[in-house]
Protein backbone atom coordinates (compact mmCIF):
# COMPACT_ATOMS: atom_id res chain seq x y z
CA UNK A 1 0.00 0.00 0.00
CA UNK A 2 2.99 2.46 0.75
CA UNK A 3 3.69 2.13 -2.76
CA UNK A 4 0.39 3.83 -4.27
CA UNK A 5 0.75 7.01 -1.94
CA UNK A 6 3.32 8.92 -4.30
CA UNK A 7 0.76 7.49 -7.06
CA UNK A 8 -1.56 8.75 -5.53
CA UNK A 9 0.17 12.45 -4.70
CA UNK A 10 1.82 12.72 -8.47
CA UNK A 11 -2.33 11.95 -9.83
CA UNK A 12 -3.05 15.08 -7.44
CA UNK A 13 -0.46 16.69 -9.03
CA UNK A 14 -0.93 16.59 -12.32
CA UNK A 15 -4.75 17.15 -11.78
CA UNK A 16 -3.93 20.38 -10.07
CA UNK A 17 -1.55 21.38 -12.86
CA UNK A 18 -4.59 20.74 -15.73
CA UNK A 19 -7.12 22.58 -14.16
CA UNK A 20 -4.49 25.90 -13.67
CA UNK A 21 -3.83 25.77 -16.97
CA UNK A 22 -7.13 26.13 -18.62
CA UNK A 23 -7.46 29.41 -19.88
CA UNK A 24 -9.32 31.81 -18.35
CA UNK A 25 -12.53 34.02 -19.01
CA UNK A 26 -12.71 37.71 -19.71
CA UNK A 27 -13.53 39.08 -16.25
CA UNK A 28 -14.50 42.71 -16.30
CA UNK A 29 -14.53 44.40 -13.53
CA UNK A 30 -18.32 46.10 -12.96
CA UNK A 31 -18.16 50.03 -12.28
CA UNK A 32 -14.44 49.44 -11.20
CA UNK A 33 -15.65 48.10 -8.27
CA UNK A 34 -12.92 45.44 -6.78
CA UNK A 35 -14.80 41.64 -6.16
CA UNK A 36 -17.58 42.80 -8.57
CA UNK A 37 -17.14 40.98 -11.79
CA UNK A 38 -19.00 39.98 -14.84
CA UNK A 39 -18.34 36.96 -16.95
CA UNK A 40 -18.10 37.83 -21.01
CA UNK A 41 -16.79 35.45 -23.45
CA UNK A 42 -13.80 37.45 -25.90
CA UNK A 43 -15.00 36.38 -29.02
CA UNK A 44 -14.14 37.83 -32.30
CA UNK A 45 -16.00 40.89 -32.91
CA UNK A 46 -15.11 42.21 -35.86
CA UNK A 47 -17.20 39.86 -38.51
CA UNK A 48 -19.85 41.69 -40.24
CA UNK A 49 -23.15 39.54 -40.45
CA UNK A 50 -25.87 39.19 -43.25
CA UNK A 51 -26.36 40.40 -46.62
CA UNK A 52 -22.65 39.97 -47.56
CA UNK A 53 -24.46 39.12 -51.50
CA UNK A 54 -27.60 37.67 -52.76
CA UNK A 55 -30.38 38.12 -54.35
CA UNK A 56 -30.47 41.68 -53.26
CA UNK A 57 -27.77 42.60 -55.53
CA UNK A 58 -25.92 44.69 -52.34
CA UNK A 59 -23.00 43.94 -50.78
CA UNK A 60 -22.70 44.75 -47.20
CA UNK A 61 -19.48 44.75 -46.95
CA UNK A 62 -18.70 47.58 -49.20
CA UNK A 63 -19.89 51.42 -49.45
CA UNK A 64 -20.24 54.10 -47.17
CA UNK A 65 -23.48 53.49 -44.83
CA UNK A 66 -24.41 56.61 -43.11
CA UNK A 67 -27.02 57.85 -40.17
CA UNK A 68 -30.61 58.29 -41.39
CA UNK A 69 -32.51 60.83 -39.42
CA UNK A 70 -35.70 58.74 -39.33
CA UNK A 71 -33.47 55.61 -37.82
CA UNK A 72 -32.62 56.50 -33.67
CA UNK A 73 -29.70 54.84 -31.98
CA UNK A 74 -30.48 52.75 -28.55
CA UNK A 75 -28.43 53.03 -25.72
CA UNK A 76 -27.86 50.16 -23.26
CA UNK A 77 -27.54 49.84 -19.90
CA UNK A 78 -23.89 49.73 -18.22
CA UNK A 79 -22.49 45.68 -19.21
CA UNK A 80 -26.20 45.35 -20.72
CA UNK A 81 -27.31 43.81 -24.13
CA UNK A 82 -30.68 43.02 -23.19
CA UNK A 83 -33.60 44.88 -25.37
CA UNK A 84 -35.58 46.68 -22.64
CA UNK A 85 -39.34 48.12 -23.08
CA UNK A 86 -38.13 50.96 -24.46
CA UNK A 87 -35.45 50.05 -26.99
CA UNK A 88 -38.21 47.95 -28.31
CA UNK A 89 -40.45 50.93 -29.12
CA UNK A 90 -37.49 52.70 -30.34
CA UNK A 91 -36.24 49.10 -32.91
CA UNK A 92 -40.01 48.95 -33.61
CA UNK A 93 -40.06 52.57 -35.41
CA UNK A 94 -37.19 52.00 -36.88
CA UNK A 95 -38.06 48.74 -38.43
CA UNK A 96 -41.47 50.99 -40.10
CA UNK A 97 -38.91 52.71 -41.91
CA UNK A 98 -36.57 49.75 -43.07
CA UNK A 99 -39.60 47.91 -44.17
CA UNK A 100 -40.49 50.72 -46.45
CA UNK A 101 -37.11 51.33 -47.93
CA UNK A 102 -36.35 48.06 -50.28
CA UNK A 103 -33.17 49.81 -52.02
CA UNK A 104 -31.50 50.22 -48.68
CA UNK A 105 -28.94 47.96 -47.38
CA UNK A 106 -28.41 48.16 -43.42
CA UNK A 107 -25.46 47.49 -40.42
CA UNK A 108 -25.97 47.75 -37.07
CA UNK A 109 -23.20 49.30 -35.31
CA UNK A 110 -22.34 47.86 -31.62
CA UNK A 111 -20.55 50.69 -29.53
CA UNK A 112 -19.03 50.64 -25.90
CA UNK A 113 -17.80 52.77 -23.56
CA UNK A 114 -14.17 53.16 -22.53
CA UNK A 115 -14.34 50.78 -19.57
CA UNK A 116 -13.09 47.28 -20.16
CA UNK A 117 -10.32 45.79 -22.40
CA UNK A 118 -10.78 45.76 -26.06
CA UNK A 119 -11.60 42.64 -26.14
CA UNK A 120 -14.44 42.78 -24.06
CA UNK A 121 -15.91 45.29 -25.58
CA UNK A 122 -15.51 44.24 -29.05
CA UNK A 123 -17.30 41.29 -27.81
CA UNK A 124 -20.04 43.07 -25.92
CA UNK A 125 -20.80 45.20 -29.12
CA UNK A 126 -21.08 42.29 -30.98
CA UNK A 127 -24.00 41.50 -28.48
CA UNK A 128 -25.32 44.55 -29.00
CA UNK A 129 -25.78 44.30 -32.31
CA UNK A 130 -26.72 40.92 -32.84
CA UNK A 131 -29.66 41.49 -30.55
CA UNK A 132 -30.59 44.43 -32.32
CA UNK A 133 -30.11 42.91 -35.68
CA UNK A 134 -32.27 39.81 -34.33
CA UNK A 135 -35.21 41.94 -33.31
CA UNK A 136 -35.38 43.68 -36.66
CA UNK A 137 -35.88 40.25 -38.36
CA UNK A 138 -38.74 39.15 -36.19
CA UNK A 139 -40.25 42.87 -36.88
CA UNK A 140 -40.43 41.71 -41.02
CA UNK A 141 -37.32 43.62 -41.74
CA UNK A 142 -35.38 41.25 -44.75
CA UNK A 143 -32.19 39.53 -42.70
CA UNK A 144 -30.32 39.43 -45.86
CA UNK A 145 -30.69 43.63 -45.94
CA UNK A 146 -29.18 43.84 -42.64
CA UNK A 147 -25.34 43.37 -40.97
CA UNK A 148 -24.30 44.10 -38.15
CA UNK A 149 -20.67 44.68 -36.92
CA UNK A 150 -18.84 45.99 -33.31
CA UNK A 151 -16.26 48.60 -32.84
CA UNK A 152 -15.99 48.56 -28.83
CA UNK A 153 -14.79 51.91 -28.16
CA UNK A 154 -13.38 53.04 -31.04
CA UNK A 155 -15.94 55.02 -32.12
CA UNK A 156 -17.42 57.13 -29.31
CA UNK A 157 -19.71 60.08 -29.63
CA UNK A 158 -18.37 61.39 -26.54
CA UNK A 159 -14.85 61.90 -25.18
CA UNK A 160 -15.03 62.41 -21.61
CA UNK A 161 -14.82 59.99 -18.62
CA UNK A 162 -18.17 61.22 -17.11
CA UNK A 163 -21.56 58.63 -16.94
CA UNK A 164 -23.55 60.97 -19.45
CA UNK A 165 -21.28 60.60 -21.68
CA UNK A 166 -20.59 56.87 -20.78
CA UNK A 167 -24.10 56.34 -21.36
CA UNK A 168 -24.37 57.87 -24.51
CA UNK A 169 -21.53 55.55 -26.08
CA UNK A 170 -22.91 52.12 -24.84
CA UNK A 171 -25.38 52.22 -28.41
CA UNK A 172 -26.34 50.42 -31.57
CA UNK A 173 -26.42 52.59 -34.44
CA UNK A 174 -28.48 51.46 -37.41
CA UNK A 175 -26.76 52.73 -40.67
CA UNK A 176 -28.22 52.71 -44.23
CA UNK A 177 -26.37 52.98 -47.65
CA UNK A 178 -28.90 52.39 -51.23
CA UNK A 179 -28.41 48.78 -53.04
Amino acid sequence: MKSSTPLICLLSVFMALGAASCGKKNLKAEGGKPGMVTDISATPALDVQGGDTGESGGNIREGEFAANEAILPVYFDFDGYGLSEELRKTLQKNAEVLKTRKDWLMVVEGHCDSRGTTEYNLALGQKRAKEVRAYYTRLGVPEASIGSISYGEEQPSCQEETDSCWARNRRADTKVKLK
